[in-house]
């Protein structure tokens, strides 16, 4: 299972995704091929965001410097929802709205 931890405030984002999704075999995942190309289109549109992708666990941390980054978060966060509802034995989200993104 992937497990997505989301640390969020009007500022900045960290995202911290671990696991895999376990839907079919490696290199025939739908489920963690959706989540990584998401993650991947995301940090992109950011405008500056830093990854840490070492295969197995996965770091995301960026300030939202505009309304562009906040879609793109908005976005990213809306479609993790849907994957995990869909596939919820494949896939958690969790979102903590917080004061401080550490």
């Amino acid at each position: 299972m992937i497990q997505i931890k989301i640390l969020k405030n009007n500022q900045q984002i960290r995202l911290i995704a671990t696991g895999h999704a376990g839907f079919a075999a490696y290199g025939q995942d739908i489920v963690c091929s959706a989540v990584s190309v998401l993650l991947d289109h995301t940090a992109r549109g950011l405008t500056k965001a830093n990854v840490i992708d070492d295969g197995s666990h996965y770091e995301l941390a960026a300030n939202i410097q505009n309304v562009g980054d906040q879609r793109f978060i908005d976005s990213l966060i809306e479609t993790l929802t849907l994957i995990a509802g869909s596939y919820p034995k494949n896939l958690t989200v969790m979102l903590e709205r917080v004061q401080r993104v550490r």
